[in-house]
């Protein structure tokens, strides 16, 4: 036989493989990790990163490939997944998409102002979205049978990520422009109304729970300015009280919790900062600074399955962007692109 005839044979061998591996996985988006790339401001549309490790499949523009060739929408905010659909906050366009989640088809959409983020325990779906006089806003619950909103709670100040734990959603609200806000509100969710307001820090804008079920905030600060601004602050809530405090950077944001429940990561001064919950003063640990390798990371989020830290290089707002990938354990790192300014990592596991 000659070796050209030998080369052939194991070609095709080989694609007709990975063509039958592949073959396995189209058209079946149930799991996965999911990048929500905002796009370029007021003027591009947002994208969906779809990433596949097992089977090393990248898709750079999920929604569009799947539904021949529409756009998502300006400027793609967060999703989550419910009910086997995945629900995709699309803030200037005022909707919430709805696709199926094996197939990543449209279903539907839900018109509502300036969605945000999502929570769900399972049972009910909650969105917080902003008031078009970018001053006040909603907490939102969502019917996921008929993709309606169904309630609505009108907040003063601008509602941002939440987190739902048994019949609490605990919602964090940052501040307007040239305002402030120091507030968490908690949510009966039984009752759709709030049963209280939490004075942690300026502009709290990220929140956690950790292995003993306390809820962990994570406060900016005001301003831009790290000088003239006020220092950002992370809390520790127990009974809806806060009994811890620690001071931070201004800037600081972004925050998750381990897979062991016992240790937090976030984001500040150009670095990934860890903090341990039994340690009683901030050590200013860090695991990765991006200013390294010049990177602009916007947003952090953490991989349960794996144990992996996923950061957002949305480098200049309008190239394509990357997403890098940290073991907080070994330090090793990988990386993929992703859409213009990816801005939330989704993990359907």
């Amino acid at each position: 036989m000659n070796k050209f005839l030998v080369f052939l044979i194991g070609f095709v061998i080989i694609f007709s493989s990975c063509e039958k591996e592949r073959a396995q996985f189209d058209n079946n988006f149930s799991t996965g990790i999911f990048v929500v790339n905002q796009g370029v401001f007021q003027s591009g549309t947002g994208t969906i990163t779809y990433r596949n490790e097992a089977n090393d499949i990248l898709i750079n523009d999920l929604f569009a490939t799947q539904n021949n060739g529409k756009v998502l929408g300006n400027i793609a905010q967060s999703m989550i997944k419910f009910d086997n659909k995945y629900f995709i906050a699309v803030n200037n366009a005022a909707k919430i998409q709805v696709v199926n989640a094996s197939d990543f088809k449209i279903i539907g959409e839900i018109p509502i102002e300036l969605p945000r983020y999502f929570a769900t325990d399972g049972t009910k779906l909650y969105v917080t979205s902003y008031n078009t006089d970018l001053a006040s806003g909603k907490i939102n619950e969502v019917d996921t049978k008929n993709l309606t909103i169904s309630s609505s709670i009108n907040v003063s100040n601008l509602p941002e990520n939440l987190l739902l734990t048994g019949d609490k959603l605990y919602v964090t609200l940052v501040s307007p422009f040239g305002q402030s806000s120091q507030d968490v509100l908690v949510v009966d969710t039984k009752s759709n109304q709030i049963s209280k307001t939490i004075n942690v820090g300026d502009n709290p804008n990220s929140i956690a729970k950790d292995k003993n079920g306390d809820i962990w905030v994570i406060c900016r600060g005001n301003g831009f300015d790290p000088i003239n601004g006020t220092l950002g602050s992370l809390h520790r809530l127990r009974d809806d009280q806060k009994v811890a405090s620690f001071t931070l950077s201004n800037g600081a944001n972004g925050l998750v919790v381990d897979n062991d429940g016992d240790r937090l990561y976030f984001l500040m001064d150009e670095k990934v900062m860890a903090h341990d919950i039994s340690d009683s003063t901030f050590e200013e640990e860090s695991i990765y600074d991006e200013s390294i390798n010049d990177e602009n990371f916007d947003a952090i989020s953490y991989q349960p399955s794996t144990n992996r830290i996923f950061l957002s290089d949305v480098k200049d707002y309008n190239s394509v962007g990357e997403i890098l990938i940290i073991n907080p354990e070994t330090k090793s790192t990988g990386r993929f692109d992703s859409g213009i300014a990816p801005g939330f990592i989704y993990f359907a596991e």
